[in-house]
């Protein structure tokens, strides 16, 4: 048994019980980072002042959300991530790379269209952006829940493509 997969073994054993993904070695928490921005983007239809708070919005890192974060685990939570299977945390970064630049892009978009939008199609463009980014954050969930997602250069083009990039 090679050394990376004792210790690998390891690692999972010492997650197990806590919110950190034996298979991954991730946290779901990570997923906040975004669902939280994600959360004031849906309200600014009804609510335009929220885009205020989706300007204050930053990308962070893994390791950056949970050094920042309260909960019990972070500790863990970063021990495990740092540690874990490299296929895993590949695929992980190349989707927050993806999520990070829609996100900024929708904020920007959303903050443009606010100006000289019918409520209607606020509500359209809004609606449109977070589709695909919720379906990057899908994506990001079952890599940090263990099934293993990846794209070939060609999809990660057509990714950037539509966000703008």
């Amino acid at each position: 048994m090679s050394m990376d997969i004792r210790f690998t073994k390891t690692y999972r054993r010492l997650v197990r019980g806590t919110n950190i993904n034996d298979t991954s070695l991730m946290a779901t928490d990570y997923l906040n980072h975004f669902n939280e921005v994600v959360m004031v983007l849906e309200l600014i239809p009804d609510m335009p002042d929220m885009i205020e708070d989706a300007e204050t919005w930053r990308p962070a890192s893994y390791v950056e959300h949970f050094a920042a974060s309260g909960i019990s685990d972070k500790d863990l939570a970063i021990w495990a991530y740092e540690n874990a299977p490299r296929e895993y945390v590949d695929a992980l970064e190349d989707f927050i790379a993806v999520a990070d630049r829609k996100l900024l892009d929708a904020i920007a978009q959303i903050k443009a269209v606010l100006r000289t939008a019918s409520e209607d199609e606020l509500r359209n463009t809004v609606s449109s952006l977070l589709t695909d980014i919720k379906a990057v954050l899908d994506r990001i969930s079952a890599i940090i829940n263990g099934t293993m997602v990846r794209l070939d250069q060609s999809q990660i083009d057509v990714v950037f493509q539509r966000a703008g990039g």
